[in-house]
This record gives structure tokens, C-alpha cells and sequence, in this order.
């Protein structure tokens, strides 16, 4: 689990096969997706892009973090 800067208000996790962008106390979602697959992390990173509950200093954290726990996944699944 990954806490976005600067008050950790968002988070970005690893639940199982999926990747999850939420929000800590509400756990309102910006996007969920399974974590190996390349077209769905990619869609995933175009919604973080156009939220507009992010500031950009958390879409770039939630976008390096989205990519590594894709790249977990996708190694893991080999």
C-alpha cells in the first residue's frame, strides 16, 4: 500500500489481482483494475490523468505507484 503525498488521503493498493486508487476514510475509488494486465493499467492511468480529485502532486505518486504494482503483478504472474 502506497499513501499518497502530502496528508496520505488517497492510497493506492494491492488487494489480490487488482489495483485500487482510493480515498482512506470514505474508500470512494477513482479506478480499480487487475494489477498484471497492461491494457487495464493503462486505461487506469488515463483516468488518474482526468480525475479531477487528485492534485497533479498525487496523480504523478499514484501514477509511478500504479505502475509498479503492475509491474509486481505482471513479473509475479509469469
Amino acid at each position: 500500500m502506497a499513501q499518497l503525498p502530502p496528508d496520505g488521503e488517497w492510497l493506492v493498493q494491492m488487494v489480490g489481482d487488482e489495483t485500487i486508487v482510493f480515498h482512506r476514510h470514505t474508500e470512494k475509488e477513482i479506478v480499480r483494475y487487475p494489477a498484471a494486465s497492461g491494457g487495464s493499467a493503462a486505461i487506469a492511468q488515463k483516468v488518474i490523468h482526468d480525475s479531477d480529485r487528485l492534485s497533479e502532486e498525487q496523480k504523478c505518486y499514484a501514477h509511478f505507484w500504479c505502475g509498479y504494482f503492475y509491474a509486481y503483478a505482471s513479473e509475479k504472474s509469469k
